[in-house]
């Protein structure tokens, strides 16, 4: 069994640091549906400074193996690494799931986003530390 996430706003695929709520789903090995298991408020909303780590921590506490990301900066993969699987899409959250359903989605282990402050580097293996 695979527990995937999801951060949306409004139905469609969001950054980390973004989404209104993040989305848990339970996917059954033979992989034939997903099964929305919990729903929560993005916990990076309240804090600003850290970008999305917040909510890539609250994954881990969670016990999610997967993720799904419209993109994800070298601060995320620097702490999700060997931790929890990123997946890249983009719009719809339900095209999104379907997608990893049908093993359409493209699996990232490096960063897509290009643009991060050098201080969530550092705040990054902070979050690391913590666990």
């Amino acid at each position: 069994m695979e527990i995937l996430a999801v951060p949306v706003t409004e139905d469609k695929v969001d950054m980390p640091g973004k989404a209104s709520e993040v989305h848990v789903y339970e996917i059954p090995d033979n992989m034939d549906k997903y099964i929305l298991i919990k729903r929560y408020e993005n916990v990076a909303l309240k804090i600003k400074d850290d970008g999305g780590l917040p909510l890539l921590e609250s994954l881990i506490k969670e016990k999610v193996n997967s993720v799904i990301l419209p993109g994800i900066g070298g601060p995320g993969i620097t702490f999700l690494h060997n931790k929890i699987k990123v997946y890249i899409s983009t719009g719809e959250e339900i095209g999104a799931l379907d997608n990893y359903l049908a093993n359409k989605l493209k699996y990232t282990d490096k960063p897509t986003v290009f643009n991060c402050p050098e201080i969530l580097f550092k705040k990054a293996e902070e979050y690391r530390n913590k666990l």
